[in-house]
């Protein structure tokens, strides 16, 4: 898989993710007795299958690609949760820094 394709698979499933949220503000305003969380779209069979595809393309045993995604929202927090190879920083605040990692 080229980095493009890979960069465009997690960048639509960051997509994915700000839209269910903005879908589910929306019908929390709908919906007042209710907590937008609870609102949210259930799109994880498409997200995980989308994932196990790139996991699979890339034998990723370690699952970074669910870190990224899921602990580091997308690289949002990778400011406060590090990786580290020994004593040296792994950067991973973007698609392509998951993409070198997974292909070192």
């Amino acid at each position: 898989m080229t980095k493009e394709l890979f960069i465009e698979c997690i960048e639509a499933l960051l997509k994915q993710v700000e839209i269910d949220a903005e879908v589910s503000e929306h019908l929390a305003k709908a919906f007042p007795n209710t907590y937008a969380a609870n609102l949210l779209p259930d799109n994880n069979i498409l997200s995980e299958i989308i994932i196990k595809i790139l996991r699979t393309e890339f034998n990723d045993c370690c699952d970074w690609i669910n870190y990224y995604c899921y602990e580091l929202d997308f690289g949002k927090e990778n400011y406060r949760l590090k990786v580290y190879d020994k004593e040296k920083e792994i950067p991973l605040s973007t698609p392509e820094d998951l993409y070198n990692l997974l292909t070192k």
